[in-house]
């Protein structure tokens, strides 16, 4: 019988299994490793700054924000409160006559109407600064520097003559601006003729303003109650025009001589309908009718005013006692209701339908008579002479039939 050495073969299995464990572990190892990448690998993808997870992770890259640093328009808010209003309360109604030194182009017309003078501001004027003016006689110049009253100051010699004063009582009255002899007597009730005879005048229209005249007064019934319209208005003086009597007038129309009187005239058709548009341009305004006009009422105005021009005075009374009324009615219209108002001026002082036309809307009667809303009809009369006392004369005649 052969003998054999025996096999190991618990020494084989044994070298197997370890062989086969260290695979299994390797394998093992392997798969974590794996498993580590893939999720590595993951994370890595889902937080990348494109995916949602990306926005919860800042970003190596801190995208500039370029958050414009609002290019720091601080719209200049230039504190509107800078709008001043202009506090320039110049309106700081004086308490006493200021100073002002005359302007080129300045007048005493003009300077009363910038000051609110009223119709009476030249004379105003001229009697604050007499000493300055009357060796000018009222004509002013520029440069100077006067004395502008208060608005609302009133003349000395506007208060009315007592009529107890016997009559031919003389009194002293300075001339002032504007005046003329036909104004200054019915002022005083007096007549030119006496005050050219007690003054010795050659010359009526030569009057200056500062001279004094002696009046012989209440030589005459005053008149009834006659409103501002009734007394002579008085020039305009251009600054630095030292002249003493007006130019001739010039007028659009030819001369002719009225049937009641003996003086030459001169008309001018231009003006009575540039005067007749202003009054209804103004009752339009107020919301009336235009006035028509009437050619009764037109001759009725014209007589008055060739009786007013060649007899150098201004009322609305006639020489011969009428009134409106009398003078329509006798012109041969029936009327209810009839107004006047009158002005006159001599043209080269500025005697012009505008200058009338706003001497009345100044005067509160004369304005109320314009803008009558019963009236409908009117006549206008213009008629100028340079041997009147007053120059020109302007006489609207208002009715209701």
């Amino acid at each position: 019988m052969l003998k054999r050495p025996p096999s190991d073969t618990s020494n084989t299995i044994n070298s197997f299994r370890k062989k086969r464990q260290q695979q299994g572990q390797f394998m093992m190892y392997g798969a974590i490793a794996l498993v580590v990448l893939g999720l590595v690998l993951l994370i890595y993808w889902l937080t990348r700054p494109e995916m949602p997870l990306g926005q919860y992770f800042a970003t190596d890259t801190p995208t500039v924000t370029v958050t414009a640093t609002a290019t720091t328009k601080t719209t200049p808010t230039l504190t509107p409160t800078i709008t001043e209003t202009p506090t320039v309360t110049l309106t700081a109604t004086p308490s006493e006559p200021f100073d002002y030194t005359i302007q080129e182009g300045d007048s005493l017309d003009a300077l009363a109407q910038r000051f609110n003078l009223g119709p009476d501001g030249p004379q105003l004027i001229y009697y604050q600064n007499q000493e300055l003016l009357a060796p000018s006689g009222g004509v002013i110049y520029v440069g100077q520097t006067i004395k502008i009253p208060l608005p609302g100051s009133v003349l000395p010699t506007t208060t009315p003559i007592s009529p107890n004063l016997r009559a031919g009582t003389l009194i002293d009255y300075t001339v002032l601006p504007g005046d003329t002899l036909a104004g200054i007597a019915f002022k005083f009730n007096s007549i030119a003729d006496n005050i050219i005879e007690e003054n010795e005048i050659t010359d009526p229209n030569a009057l200056q303003a500062g001279d004094v005249l002696r009046i012989p007064v209440n030589l005459v019934t005053p008149t009834a109650t006659l409103p501002s319209t009734s007394t002579p208005v008085s020039p305009t003086v251009p600054a630095g025009q030292a002249t003493s009597t007006p130019p001739a007038a010039a007028t659009s129309a030819p001369g002719g001589t009225a049937s009641t009187t003996t003086c030459s005239f001169d008309e001018n058709a231009q003006f009575v309908t540039q005067l007749q548009t202003l009054i209804n341009d103004e009752r339009t305004t107020a919301g009336l009718p235009a006035l028509t006009v009437n050619a009764q009422l037109s001759t009725a105005a014209k007589d008055h005013a060739l009786d007013m021009l060649c007899n150098d005075y201004l009322s609305h009374i006639g020489l011969d006692g009428s009134t409106p009324e009398d003078r329509v009615r006798e012109a041969g219209f029936t009327a209810s209701l009839v107004l006047e108002d009158l002005y006159a001026l001599h043209p080269a002082y500025g005697g012009n339908p505008q200058s009338a036309f706003d001497w009345w809307m100044s005067d509160a009667d004369s304005k109320a008579d314009l803008l009558n809303a019963s009236t409908t009809v009117v006549g206008i009369a213009y008629v100028t002479s340079d041997e009147s006392l007053l120059g020109g004369y302007f006489v609207v005649l208002s009715a209701k039939p």
